[in-house]
């Protein structure tokens, strides 16, 4: 029976919440990381406080007519909710992932877990314990901390709708970006193309080797490496270093860093040298952020030639939106043990803005859906340079046909990556073109594991055949590759390095692997730095040992 005196009580401790998780965590989230969504504050919040409206007058309802008791206890419950939900946001999570940059999800040291659920059933048993025993204190305790949250967030609220960026409200209009028209166009001959299969490890290389020992026949005529260090671990800062050879400066700020290397005298002049020998380079990536930060696609010009100003019609899959965004307010506020329940991937975000006129596909089904469909063509007024990045193993969504198929393995994704590339070169076999290409297939960086942190790498040289494809441990990394590519465009490539042709069989070289991690010691994010000798397990030994050398980040990058 409907009861007026509980009313307020349910009203309140309804609104704090659903003002949490689909009011002020969604908003969090968004102003936070507004730079690495494609999405806009007005396109999520006025549907949010919809539904938020909707919600509280429901459960305001249905908990006013609930008898004493199962009021008392589900009331206690939702308390203590939206309280040690606030206490998991500010100082209980530990260096949490919003932006799902990890395929495998959420994973937490079981010990951490248990720790975590105990804080919380604790909490909960003696909200409990005070309603049953002391109703009348419970109430005013219920009541006032609820009301005291409810005006510290929103408080909260008004400053990050107040001081965020013009990008949260809306699109900048005629500004540059990479273009995707021409991301199924190759040149008629002498074709650099760089497929950078994200996340893929040489590990998972090998698990798949050993569920589909056919999977990598498709590569009959490149070489593999098995012994390929990428130098940075994570997207950021990798792709920039591989686009451009320069080193991380962590002295400064990654917008100036950003500019500081696409204008350093080595890049200008690898990408000159490139066009005065009639090169384009496309770079298709959707991860743009990671290659200029904020200052946007315009200092990529005179060195990128798929950089467009037209302006961009795009569709906002609302439905997404709003789940994405709730998932991960649930997320950052539930206990450790529940987060891989709402733990949302990288491409669900990429998947909410699509373009509807000639956007960048990097999504493995949605590229290989459109590569199967109207095949490659070329272009005979120059060379290219084709540096394509691709979700690859990031996510295990990707099934053994290149096919979008949701929670698959690691294996059957590694499969799908294969069949995509088989699909690839046997179009450009089509068109006469695979003969004197040079294709690459790699990845920006492997696992976060130390057994997994080495990656994928196979390259095809001009005329190379094999009916197997050799393999060679011969030391190499990303540092190689520009110079590798200068190599095979004709350039002298010395200036930039050396190429992995510099490298041999069993040949010894200190290399370093940067991890960006988080250190208690430090106030930002730091890179651990891991200096070896030899392969994998020189590499794990030093893990295990510790960082060689540690650079504090002049700021973090999430």
């Amino acid at each position: 029976m409907f009861d007026k005196r509980k009313m307020f009580l349910s009203f309140i401790v309804s609104f704090l919440l659903a003002f949490m998780t689909l009011i002020f965590g969604p908003a969090e989230i968004f102003f936070a990381n507004v730079t690495e969504f494609d999405f806009l504050y007005g396109e999520f919040a006025g549907n949010m406080a919809l539904i938020f409206i909707g919600i509280l007058f429901v459960c305001t309802v249905l908990l006013s007519i609930l008898p004493q008791k199962v009021y008392s206890m589900v009331i206690s419950t939702l308390f203590t909710v939206s309280i040690v939900g606030y206490l998991q946001v500010m100082f209980l999570n530990k260096n949490l992932d919003l932006l799902g940059v990890k395929p495998d999800g959420y994973r937490v040291p079981p010990v951490q877990g248990i720790i975590n659920l105990v804080i919380w059933l604790i909490v909960l048993s003696g909200v409990i314990v005070l309603a049953i025993k002391k109703s009348e204190i419970w109430k005013k305790v219920v009541l006032y901390l609820s009301l005291l949250l409810v005006g510290m967030q929103s408080v909260a609220m008004i400053s990050l709708v107040a001081t965020a960026p013009k990008e949260a409200y809306e699109r900048a209009k005629g500004s540059e970006r990479l273009d995707g028209k021409n991301q199924y166009t190759v040149s008629a001959d002498k074709n650099i193309i760089v497929f950078v299969l994200d996340y893929f490890s040489s590990l998972y290389l090998q698990q798949m080797l050993e569920v589909y020992p056919d999977g990598a026949d498709c590569l009959h005529d490149f070489t593999y490496y098995s012994n390929a260090d990428c130098t940075y671990y994570g997207t950021f800062p990798s792709l920039a270093h591989m686009l451009t050879g320069c080193e991380v400066d962590t002295t400064v700020s990654i917008a100036e860093w950003c500019r500081n290397i696409w204008n350093d005298e080595s890049t200008v002049g690898f990408y000159q040298e490139l066009q005065a020998n009639n090169y384009k380079t496309n770079v298709y990536t959707t991860d743009t952020n990671v290659l200029t930060s904020s200052n946007g696609c315009g200092i990529l010009r005179n060195r990128i030639s798929n950089i467009t100003n037209e302006p961009r019609e795009v569709q906002v899959d609302t439905g997404l939106l709003l789940k994405t965004l709730t998932k991960m307010s649930c997320y950052r506020m539930a206990p450790d043990l529940l987060k891989p329940q709402f733990y949302t991937n990288v491409s669900e975000y990429s998947l909410i803005v699509e373009d509807k006129g000639e956007g960048i596909l990097q999504t493995n089904s949605d590229f290989y859906a459109k590569l199967q469909e109207n095949g490659l063509k070329a272009d005979d007024s120059s060379h290219y340079f084709i540096f394509q990045h691709l979700i690859g193993t990031h996510e295990f969504n990707t099934d053994a046909n290149g096919n979008y198929k949701e929670k698959t393995s690691v294996e059957e994704t590694a499969r799908g990556c294969m069949t995509i590339m088989e699909g690839y070169i046997n179009e450009l076999k089509r068109l006469g073109v695979y003969d004197d290409a040079t294709i690459i297939i790699t990845a920006d960086h492997g696992g976060d594991w130390k057994e997994d942190l080495q990656v994928v790498y196979f390259i095809k040289q001009p005329g190379e055949t094999h009916d197997k494809s050799p393999v060679t441990n011969a030391p190499i990394s990303h540092c190689d590759l520009l110079p590798t590519v200068a190599q095979m465009a004709g350039l002298d490539y010395t200036k930039y390095g050396n190429s992995i042709n510099d490298f041999s069989q069993d040949e010894q070289r200190e290399r370093t692997i940067w991890v960006r991690t988080a250190d208690p010691d430090f106030p930002e994010e730091v890179y651990y730095g891991y200096t070896y000798t030899g392969d994998i397990l020189a590499l794990i030994t030093q893990i295990d040992a510790g960082p060689t050398d540690i650079k504090e980040m002049y700021e973090p990058y999430f």
